[in-house]
């Protein structure tokens, strides 16, 4: 379908891919619906503009919104990889990469690795998913047009393994008759905010019309009320007390507290280790009981041992597919010094991860590295649960990415994504050249108040922020 906009956007076209069930999908009357065609509804009559909008496979869809002119696709992965391949108005939803499994099969997955041992894996063609399994070099991969043929190959044993989406793979089955607890969810992945993708010859003028509008219906519930018609629950509104300040500065110590205790532990621990008989042994089969006892103490982190031309082993997969050269933080180790704090996507689970990593050195000889991905996204959950709803909270590394954030889907993103220019962007530079402070931003429509704090063992920027008006609007 094209979308005419004869005042702002000639023949613009929005496509919506109906794999998100609960996203988009063609309703009774052949027309789209679902709960993210509501909010480019919503965008359209505010910003009084009328549409048409049209299914096409997704990977046709895809290929026309990179190409243009004037084109938009959603609901859209916002990936690293797509980050400079369109212009971006969100979130719009998020949903979470999942793998699935035939019941009965008895399979069972903690890691890529071992994904990639099992046979085939049904995943939709040029889907975020399908890009994330190829950048881990995945060579099983089965693609397929829909998630809904995905889901068919799955049950009819022609794969192994479905990598779906937890937002929609149940609504999948039901409209395809099959009963959803014919098949598993067996290893979650990561986090994902969905956006509407624009072809980057779209003019900034209709991206900041957009995003305002969208923004909009953000904060005054409009967006909220789209979500719960579709039984996605919003986040609790609660309003912002009067000694914001105060309670600010309490959660940051609580952020920071947390986050250092939990990686002091497995610091410690390996720095302990690394001189055992054991460690410099350098052999793994020696090695591996005591990062297994590790592992089992900490079940939010994964252990490895590398050597140093970057192969390593890890507990659960032994010597893997992978190689750490092309990690920054491994040169650093290397030369003899502790890394800690570098986020990475974890080349074994795929899950956002913050390094830990030690040098096993042998009378001055780096002959091993000792490392630590501890889970980022299970971090900021536990970090939600003791900081109140009514601030936002996020880390950013010495790298310039976002290393926790009380938007999952934005951790790992970026930060030169945001736009120098831009107010959040500032506050952001100005955060990264102090220890502490305060600075007052505006994001998405809203001004922030916001406390932050360096850490001097990660490089971590800590921020807390809370919107100035008392509003409930959601994390930046």
């Amino acid at each position: 379908m094209f979308l005419s906009n004869n005042e702002i956007i000639p023949k613009m076209i929005i496509l919506a891919d109906h794999w998100t069930q609960s996203f988009n999908y063609a309703g009774p009357d052949g027309k789209a619906a679902g709960q993210a065609t509501d909010v480019v509804n919503g965008i359209l009559t505010r910003l009084n503009q009328n549409t048409v909008i049209e299914f096409l496979q997704w990977s046709e869809g895809y290929n026309l919104a990179h190409a243009g002119p004037c084109v938009a696709l959603y609901s859209t992965g916002r990936t690293y990889q797509r980050e400079k391949l369109f212009k971006w108005v969100g979130p719009v939803a998020s949903f979470e990469y999942m793998f699935y499994a035939k019941n009965g099969t008895g399979l069972q997955i903690n890691s890529l690795e071992a994904a990639k041992k099992v046979g085939r894996i049904g995943v939709v063609k040029d889907d975020a998913r399908h890009q994330f399994l190829l950048e881990n070099r995945f060579d099983n991969i089965a693609s397929c047009k829909s998630d809904a043929e995905c889901l068919r190959s799955l049950m009819a044993g022609s794969t192994d393994l479905w990598l779906g989406s937890s937002a929609n793979a149940a609504d999948i089955a039901r409209n395809e008759g099959i009963d959803p607890s014919a098949f598993l969810a067996i290893y979650p992945v990561r986090t994902v905010d969905m956006y509407i993708a624009f072809s980057p010859d779209t003019p900034d003028s209709v991206i900041k019309n957009w995003q305002d509008a969208l923004d909009a219906m953000k904060r005054d519930g409009t967006f909220d009320a789209i979500r719960k018609k579709y039984g996605f629950t919003p986040a609790p509104a609660t309003a912002v007390p009067a000694s914001a300040g105060a309670l600010a500065d309490l959660s940051l110590n609580t952020m920071i507290t947390e986050t250092n205790g939990q990686l002091k532990v497995i610091l410690r621990t390996f720095e302990v280790i690394t001189i055992t008989s054991d460690v410099q042994s350098g052999k793994w089969q020696t090695i591996r009981p005591l990062l297994a006892t590790l592992e089992a103490n900490e079940p939010d982190a994964r252990t490895w041992y590398a050597l140093p031309d970057g192969s390593y082993y890890t507990v659960v997969d032994g010597l893997t597919s992978a190689n750490l050269k092309s990690r920054s933080y491994f040169p650093v180790v290397l030369a003899g010094n502790e890394s800690i704090g570098t986020v990475v996507v974890s080349h074994s689970t795929g899950k956002n991860a913050g390094i830990i990593a030690v040098p096993v050195k042998n009378q001055g000889t780096v002959i091993g590295v000792i490392r630590a991905s501890v889970y980022l996204d299970t971090l900021t959950d536990m970090l939600r649960q003791e900081i109140p709803e009514s601030f936002v909270f996020f880390a950013i590394d010495s790298e310039g990415k976002f290393a926790l954030h009380s938007d999952k889907g934005q951790i790992s993103r970026d930060i030169s994504t945001i736009g120098a220019d831009t107010s959040f962007g500032q506050a952001i530079a100005t955060m990264r050249t102090l220890d502490s402070g305060t600075v007052v931003y505006e994001d998405r429509g809203v001004s922030y108040m916001a406390r932050f704090r360096s850490s001097p063992l990660t490089g971590w920027w800590f921020v807390v922020a809370w919107p100035e008006t008392g509003s409930t609007t959601a994390a930046p």
